[in-house]
C-alpha cells in the first residue's frame, strides 16, 4: 500500500443551486462509496456564509482523530471558495480548493483573481463542453480559468458522466493507489527511500538462498521497512519454484532467457524496477544489517559519488569491499549506461570496467563508514547456488578493447551502450500492506529556486 492521508471533505453549496441537486443524487448513487473520505459535511448557504463557514471548519477541526488530515472543501459559492483559499494560505496540512460553476464567469484578469481562481483553486469543475469551450476562448482581459474538469463526458463514459467524473476526481486526490475511471492500475510509491537489490542464477535444486535473506529482511522493524524496497531478479533460472509471501516492498523479475554469466543484465533489470534514486545492490551471499538500512534510508546520495561498504565475515572479523557490492544513485547510473552487457555470456570484468567508467567520467568512489557495513553470508553452494564456471579468458580480450577506446578515443568509447538484450517478466510486485501517512514538508518546494541557483553556480 501507498502512503495514506486521512480526508475531511466539506461541500458548501448554495441552496437550491445545481450543485445542491447534484450532491444529494451523488451521495445515494453507486458511485458515492465511504473509501472516498472518512470525514463528510454537506452545508447549505442560506444567509450568512461567513458564520456557517467558520461553524463547520469548527466542528471539523474538534472531530478530527489523526495527528493530521488532507482538507477538501467543495463549493459553489464564491465567498466560500475565497474563505476556503484564505485557510488554505495559512493551514500547514494540505489543503486543496474545488470550485463549481454553473457558468463560466468573466473575471477581470486581475493578479489577485489569477491567485485566487487559479493558482489556489486545485480543481475548477466545468459543466458542459460549450462552457468548457467558452473558457478556452476568454476574451482579452478576462481571466481563464485553470485546472478544469469538464463532467459531461457522455462519449467516453456513457451514462451518468458527471457522476463517474466527480467520483474519479475525489478518488485522484485521495486515493494515490487505485482503479482508475478507464480500468487502469495507479500506483504511487512516493514512501520508497531506498531500493535493496540483487540477482541470482540456480541451476541447482531450490531457491532457499534467496528466500531465507528474504525471511531474514522480513523481520526488520516496519519503521525501516516502510520505506525500502527490495528487488530480486531471476537470471532465466532453469528450475522452477513458489514465491512466498512477505509483507515487504518486493518486486521479483525473471529473465525470459538462459544467458550465461548475464550479471550485467541481471543489475541492469534491477535498476530498471528501482522506485528510489539511493540503490543498494549486491550479490545474494551478503545481507545488509538493519542498521544499515535504515542510515542508509535516511541520506540522499550525491549524484556523483559512489561507495563501497565494509563486509563482516561470519567470524565477526571485517574485510574490505566486493566488486559487486555498490551503494550508488539509479540516475547516474542509467546515465552512464549501467553495466556493459557485452560481456554477458562470459565470466568477469564487467564489474571492473562498470567502475572504471564511472570514474572516467568524473564519478568519485569512497567507503561508507566502518559502521555502516554488510555481513558475507554462508549460502549453500551444492544445493542452492550454480554451478557455473569461472573463467576470465573470454572476457580479457573484450576488456582490452573497452581500454583501449578510452584511453584513445575519449568519452563516447569504452563502453557499449548495450542493454536489456532480452525480454523478462514480473513474477511478483508486492506492497506492504500498512499505509506510511507521509511527514509535512512546507518548505521543499519554495526553495526550488535555490536550487536552481545551487545547479548554475555548482553545476
Amino acid at each position: 500500500m501507498s502512503y495514506h492521508i486521512p480526508i475531511a471533505l466539506l461541500v458548501f453549496v448554495q441552496e437550491g443551486s445545481t450543485l445542491e441537486k447534484f450532491w444529494k443524487t451523488f451521495e445515494k448513487s453507486e458511485y458515492f462509496t465511504d473509501s472516498l473520505h472518512p470525514v463528510v459535511r454537506s452545508v447549505s448557504i442560506k444567509g450568512d456564509s461567513s458564520t456557517l463557514w467558520n461553524r463547520a471548519v469548527q466542528e471539523y477541526e474538534a472531530s478530527s482523530t489523526s495527528s493530521w488530515s488532507m482538507l477538501i472543501v467543495l463549493t459553489d459559492v464564491e465567498e466560500i471558495q475565497r474563505f476556503a483559499v484564505t485557510m488554505k494560505l495559512k493551514r500547514k496540512e494540505p489543503t486543496i480548493v474545488m470550485r463549481w460553476w454553473d457558468e463560466i464567469p468573466e473575471l477581470e484578469k486581475s493578479y489577485r483573481n489569477r491567485l485566487v481562481f487559479n493558482r489556489y483553486t486545485g480543481i475548477n469543475f466545468i459543466r458542459n463542453k460549450e462552457q468548457y469551450d467558452q473558457n478556452a476562448m476568454m476574451p482579452k482581459g478576462r481571466l481563464k480559468l485553470d485546472n478544469p474538469v469538464l463532467l459531461e463526458q457522455s462519449v467516453l463514459l456513457n451514462n451518468d458522466s458527471d457522476m463517474k467524473m466527480m467520483r474519479h476526481t475525489l478518488l485522484s486526490i485521495s486515493e494515490p493507489d487505485r482503479v482508475d475511471i478507464f480500468g487502469q492500475k495507479k500506483k504511487n510509491y512516493g514512501e520508497i527511500r531506498l531500493t535493496v537489490a540483487t540477482h541470482f542464477y540456480c541451476n541447482q535444486e531450490n531457491i532457499d538462498t534467496i528466500v531465507d535473506l528474504l525471511e531474514h529482511y522480513s523481520r526488520y522493524s516496519k519503521e525501516v521497512l516502510e520505506h525500502i524496497q527490495f528487488v530480486i531478479v531471476d537470471d532465466g533460472s532453469p528450475i522452477e519454484y513458489d514465491i512466498p509471501k512477505f509483507d515487504m516492498n518486493l518486486t521479483w523479475i525473471k529473465i525470459d532467457q538462459d544467458i550465461r554469466w548475464n550479471q550485467s543484465g541481471a543489475k541492469n533489470l534491477c535498476m530498471l524496477y528501482a522506485r528510489s534514486n539511493n540503490v543498494v545492490i549486491s550479490d545474494v551471499d551478503h545481507l545488509f544489517p538493519e542498521h544499515t538500512l535504515e542510515w542508509l534510508s535516511k541520506r540522499n546520495i550525491s549524484h556523483k559519488r559512489f561507495y563501497k561498504l565494509y563486509r563482516k565475515r561470519p567470524d565477526g572479523t571485517m574485510t574490505k569491499g566486493h566488486p559487486n557490492l555498490f551503494y550508488l544513485s539509479r540516475a547516474r547510473w542509467f546515465e552512464l549506461y549501467g553495466m556493459d552487457e557485452e560481456f554477458a555470456g562470459a565470466y568477469g570484468a564487467e564489474d571492473f570496467r562498470f567502475v572504471k567508467n564511472f570514474k572516467n567520467h568524473g564519478t568519485v568512489q569512497r567507503y561508507l563508514p566502518k559502521r555502516f557495513y554488510c555481513e558475507i553470508r554462508k549460502v549453500d553452494r551444492e544445493k542452492s547456488y550454480h554451478s557455473l564456471v569461472r573463467d576470465l579468458s573470454f572476457n580479457t580480450s573484450v576488456d582490452t578493447r573497452k581500454r583501449m577506446e578510452a584511453d584513445y578515443f575519449g568519452a563516447d568509447f569504452g563502453y557499449s551502450r548495450s542493454m536489456f538484450n532480452y525480454t523478462w517478466h514480473i513474477l511478483s510486485d508486492s506492497r506492504r500492506q500498512i499505509p506510511v501517512l507521509p511527514p509535512l514538508d512546507r518548505t521543499w518546494r519554495p526553495r526550488w529556486l535555490l536550487r536552481q541557483l545551487a545547479t548554475l553556480l555548482c553545476g
